[in-house]
């Protein structure tokens, strides 16, 4: 029973995070409806998009801290019904300063959910199926995604702005009622001495835990990479490829779709092939995504139907699927007492270049007058990274090779 629980945890963790999701990346489709209805400028009309990013990074580790405390349950309950009640809120505005200040708070409970899911199946799958429980629950932010594309357009066509938010609210707050009363925490060991450590404390820890900077810099390299395909990746192909914005608009989907596929098969593949040494699986995941970005120009010239959609879903499958080995080799590589704030620290840092990297990539574009070159500046990003980690990954193994290898002689020479 215990081990079908375990799964259940699994669904539940994937479809809390898909309805807190459906409210915040919804905000990318209704961005343009507001644009259409209040006449706004394409800058006005990113910041609506940008405002609901920015909210996270003010309440993750706050989140993350509470959860180490306290555990999942409540926090992310709660977290994900206040999303949902702060997007009905959306409902009665018709200032945009107001607007983007709501839209604000709603990223700011969002936090709950993008810390906590991750957090819920790390405790809950302490090793055995880690990566894979990872992914499927990871599979919950595209999928959220692309329904909140599909549903919310639907909605605003056939009624109006208003019923939108309606639509966004009902789905966070069953999302976060479905939580609460499906999920219960595991058995929980240490807590004492977990929860009695305050925040500064545990704060300290992390930040001299240096092991894991060199995957803090693979997230903020990766993550850019992603967000810079997820808010590009049409413009790019429409200007420098020649492409119809609907039809690039499909070459995305496809992307996505990779992304959603990768989460999972990547992250199984890191279970069954890399147990415990995830990270070189993350650096080749890394090299793929470098050669993929480098390779693209010259898959725009081949003139074969079938290239276009399979090269895509290869890029999402890996510069989108990436994520959940991100997050098990960093909850691997953390004081297991705080999993939860460190967590929320990586993503958080994350968080910062989600807001970042798009609107500094539009810059690249407009200084080099090239998206692709721009976009050789972003691969370039991504294998530093990877370098830096190999080397440091490296290092370690030959240290601890050649302590070994001492020990050894070490041992011998004492017996003799």
């Amino acid at each position: 029973m215990h081990t079908y629980y375990k799964w259940l945890i699994v669904l539940v963790a994937t479809l809390s995070q898909t309805a807190a999701t459906f409210v915040t990346y919804g905000m990318g489709p209704i961005a343009a409806f507001y644009q259409i209805e209040w006449n706004l400028t394409p800058l006005q009309t990113g910041f609506i998009v940008s405002a609901v990013n920015i909210g996270p990074m003010f309440s993750m580790l706050a989140f993350g801290y509470l959860m180490d405390k306290k555990g999942e349950k409540h926090i992310i309950g709660w977290g994900t019904i206040l999303l949902g009640l702060s997007a009905l809120t959306l409902v009665f505005v018709n200032d945009y300063i107001v607007l983007l200040l709501l839209l604000l708070l709603v990223g700011i409970w969002y936090g709950s959910a993008q810390t906590g899911g991750s957090t819920a199946i790390v405790k809950w799958f302490p090793n055995e199926h880690r990566g894979l429980a990872l992914g499927i629950r990871q599979t919950g932010i595209p999928l959220g995604g692309s329904l909140a594309s599909v549903v919310l357009s639907y909605t605003y066509y056939l009624f109006n702005l208003s019923s939108v938010h309606i639509v966004q609210g009902i789905v966070a707050i069953m999302g976060g009622l479905l939580f609460l009363i499906l999920y219960n925490e595991p058995e929980r060991t240490g807590k004492t001495e977990s929860t009695s450590v305050g925040f500064k404390e545990k704060m300290s820890v992390i930040k001299n835990n240096k092991e894991l900077y060199p995957m803090y810099i693979v997230g903020v390299v990766m993550m850019s990479l992603q967000m810079i395909i997820i808010g590009h990746f049409m413009s790019y192909l429409h200007n420098e490829g020649g492409y119809a914005l609907t039809e690039a608009g499909k070459y995305l989907s496809v992307v996505l779709i990779g992304g959603m596929v990768g989460r999972v098969v990547i992250a199984w593949a890191s279970d069954q092939f890399f147990e415990g040494k995830r990270e070189r699986l993350l650096l080749i995941v890394m090299a793929v995504t470098v050669i993929l970005t480098v390779m693209l120009p010259l898959i725009l010239t081949v003139e074969m139907e079938i290239l276009m959609p399979l090269f895509c879903f290869l890029l999402g499958f890996v510069a989108i699927g990436w994520y959940s080995i991100f997050i098990a080799c960093i909850t691997e590589q953390s004081d297991s007492r705080f999993i939860g704030l460190t967590v929320s620290s990586a993503l958080t840092l994350n968080q910062l270049f989600i807001v970042i990297a798009p609107s500094l990539f539009g810059l690249v574009v407009n200084l080099l007058n090239s998206y692709q070159h721009a976009l050789y500046l972003a691969g370039i990003s991504v294998a530093l990274g990877a370098i830096n980690l190999y080397r440091v990954k490296i290092k370690k193994r030959m240290d601890h090779g050649i302590t070994t290898k001492f020990d050894q002689i070490n041992t011998n020479y004492l017996d003799k």
